[in-house]
């Protein structure tokens, strides 16, 4: 009872140390999904270009994007449009990232060409071209939490072109087999972005 008495003095002595509650970290609000973005001087020009891209967990996004374009100079004018997919991988795991992607695209345009048919006379005619595209990209994103960004993007990849006209003369025929072989020589796409948007 002795050796009791002085072991149940110090135990109850002994401050009882409660348990901190663990305050939880808030939570940050989850990384919004989906992009408007447009290209804003291509409207000057008469380029429109939109695209729609929608992120999963972060990181992987699949584009779509369309592309109207409208030219007219007052001597010769043309017109295309088509339409394009891809894939982007953010590699910070949101929007506000870096990115590499691939884009594949078709487009089909018609406009006017001019040759010189002797002297100082030029003959116009109708030439229709498509275009198909795979081309890889590097680009950058720079998201603000409001929502509004400002995407970049480059890229180099393949085309195949097809450029064809309706004309009998024969000079017609043989600038477009020219130009026709070119592209076959090299079959080269360029792709480039610069645009603003909303994310949500």
């Amino acid at each position: 009872m002795r050796v009791l008495l002085p072991i149940l003095l110090i135990c109850l002595s002994v401050p009882a140390f409660a348990e901190e509650p663990t305050q939880e970290k808030p939570q940050e609000a989850p990384e919004k999904a989906n992009s408007v973005n447009l290209n804003p001087m291509g409207i000057a020009t008469g380029n429109y270009n939109l695209n729609y891209e929608r992120l999963f967990d972060g990181t992987h996004g699949v584009l779509l994007e369309g592309g109207l374009s409208m030219t007219d100079d007052g001597d010769t004018k043309s017109s295309s449009m088509g339409a394009g997919v891809g894939y982007r991988w953010h590699w910070r795991g949101k929007q506000n990232s870096g990115f590499l992607g691939v884009q594949g695209s078709y487009y089909a345009g018609t406009g006017e060409a001019k040759v010189s048919s002797g002297g100082n006379e030029m003959m116009k005619f109708d030439v229709d071209t498509t275009a198909v595209s795979v081309v890889p990209n590097i680009g950058k994103r720079w998201a603000w939490d409001f929502g509004l960004n400002i995407t970049f993007r480059l890229g180099v990849g393949w085309a195949s072109y097809s450029v064809s006209t309706d004309s009998k003369d024969p000079l017609a025929k043989d600038a477009v087999k020219l130009v026709q072989d070119l592209l076959e020589l090299f079959p080269v796409a360029l792709d480039g972005e610069l645009s603003v948007g909303w994310i949500f």
